[in-house]
């Protein structure tokens, strides 16, 4: 049945990437036509037994570590039945993605003859400090946020993810948004790709109830996103006119049906989404302030407009609060039919959405205008990333991290990806084309990492004032941004 659904799926696919092709011209840069059409190609080839992609292929040498421990540190706990967070599990338990990452882990420990354990850490950062300052070389790799990593980087904590023996940053396991992003003077101290799905969980996407499209005789929104077309502007009309006062009370609030169902913060997500930047790497590989230009002031404009929008828009904050906290109860009442469309994270797609029986769709977020290349996906400022201490073997690290990444796309990615998500979880083939748009163009902004003069929060007060005063607002904070971005550089740069 997996087989034939996913040959079902290729088809479907390949249909899609050709129709695409018809009519969307080439740019300079790599379009969403490229990445579904990359992604097919890719695929196809890999539903081919020859063409497997996993430890074997990688060609990567076997060894016997007589036993030897790979040890993990994590930061924080996992939460049970969120496989995705895992890195390790206990035994086969009949879940797909559980089993995967068993069997990925199981085969990779008897190759190099290795136990692979997880440490659980509430003071990652301090444990990984203390760690390196002993040199006692208690964690092989640690998995942590990528804002606390940019900071033990710049301390001399971390290794060169570039001087990893067997590491090959161009083989396809490993992120290219990551090493393109994060890569600042030559030096890339994180990484993540096949090897763990959790930065893919933590992007913002938008999710839209199809039952609410139909009564509205709304087309489905696909077909904007992949002519290129759902931008901002067209994002507001499709949310326009949807508004109403279910109760006859006057007063719009969660009892009624709204157009756009947020959160505090959907002013940045929006800003990214649409090209806006903090830095950018110049030529040097070393990141420099964008964000105080025209162009982007307008830009967070546009996206202000639509987050205090009350014709449009209703914040999930405070509803959340009522419920103790549960963003579950978000999901509920967008699944109830609160709302037309829903931001968040991706995590409530698998974690809420499977077992309810509203039909929804995915989108990414929308561009900025029409010349803008591509769709942009902003992770979280805590998107989680390997690292390795500055003390362990580097030899021993490499080759374990590179064999699990590489046997990780075949086995954990077919899981996540192919199966728990696009097999079960969603619920029609456009959608499931629209994940390979959200999770190919990831935003790794090294300002957006340092949060540099509290960036974030600077979008979002603006936000809850419902004032667009952006340019005051960011003239206020351009000195202090740029203060604590050359006390970066400088530490970075001094870095052997």
């Amino acid at each position: 049945m997996e087989m034939n659904y996913f040959s079902r799926f290729i088809t479907v696919l390949l249909l899609l990437s050709l129709f695409i092709a018809a009519f969307t011209g080439c740019s300079g840069g790599e379009s969403d036509t490229d990445v579904i059409a990359d992604t097919t190609a890719a695929r196809t080839e890999e539903t081919q037994e020859e063409t497997v992609v996993n430890w074997a292929s990688a060609g990567l040498p076997a060894a016997d570590y007589e036993g030897r421990a790979f040890n993990m540190l994590y930061s924080g706990t996992i939460v049970e039945g969120q496989t995705w967070r895992f890195i390790d599990v206990e035994q086969l338990t009949g879940e797909i993605l559980n089993d995967a990452i068993f069997r990925r882990n199981s085969k990779i420990e008897e190759i190099y003859n290795i136990g692979i354990a997880s440490i659980y850490s509430g003071s990652f950062q301090n444990d990984l400090k203390k760690s390196v300052g002993a040199a006692d070389m208690a964690y092989d790799t640690a998995f942590g946020p990528a804002n606390t990593l940019l900071s033990l980087a710049q301390t001399g904590h971390l290794t060169d993810w570039n001087e990893l023996p067997y590491i090959d940053t161009e083989a396809q396991w490993w992120d290219k948004s990551v090493i393109r992003g994060l890569t600042i003077d030559g030096k890339l101290h994180m990484c993540t790709g096949d090897i763990s799905p959790l930065t893919n969980i933590r992007v913002y996407s938008l999710v839209f109830n199809k039952d609410l499209c139909r009564d509205l005789s709304l087309d489905l929104p696909y077909q904007y996103v992949l002519d290129g077309d759902w931008t901002i502007d067209v994002f507001s009309q499709y949310i326009a006119n949807v508004n109403r006062d279910v109760n006859g009370d006057g007063i719009m609030d969660y009892e009624d049906v709204w157009g756009y169902f947020s959160q505090d913060g959907n002013t940045y997500m929006m800003y990214f989404s649409g090209g806006g930047r903090i830095t950018e790497l110049n030529s040097e590989g070393l990141p420099e302030l964008v964000f105080n230009n025209d162009k982007y002031i307008n830009l967070a404009v546009k996206a202000l407009e639509v987050s205090f929008d009350k014709n449009k828009t209703l914040m999930a904050n405070a509803y959340v609060s009522r419920n103790g906290g549960q963003w579950s109860a978000a999901s509920a009442w967008f699944a109830a039919g609160g709302s037309l469309m829903r931001s968040s994270v991706f995590e409530p797609v698998p974690r809420d959405y499977r077992a309810m029986d509203t039909e929804f769709g995915i989108l990414p977020y929308p561009k900025l205008d029409e010349n803008q290349e591509t769709y942009y996906t902003l992770p979280e400022i805590t998107s989680m990333m390997f690292c390795v201490p500055m003390t362990a073997d580097t030899e021993y690290t490499g080759i374990i991290l590179e064999s699990l990444a590489a046997e990780s796309v075949s086995s954990v990615t077919h899981a996540f990806y192919e199966v728990s998500l696009k097999g079960k979880t969603v619920r029609d083939d456009e959608s499931e084309a629209m994940l390979d748009i959200i999770f190919g163009n990831k935003v790794f902004d090294i300002g957006y990492f340092l949060n540099l003069a509290a960036f974030n929060d600077t979008l979002t007060g603006l936000e809850l004032k419902s004032s667009v005063d952006v340019a005051s607002k960011y003239s206020s904070i351009t000195e202090k941004a740029q203060k604590q971005l050359n006390d970066f550089i400088e530490k970075y740069s001094a870095l052997e």
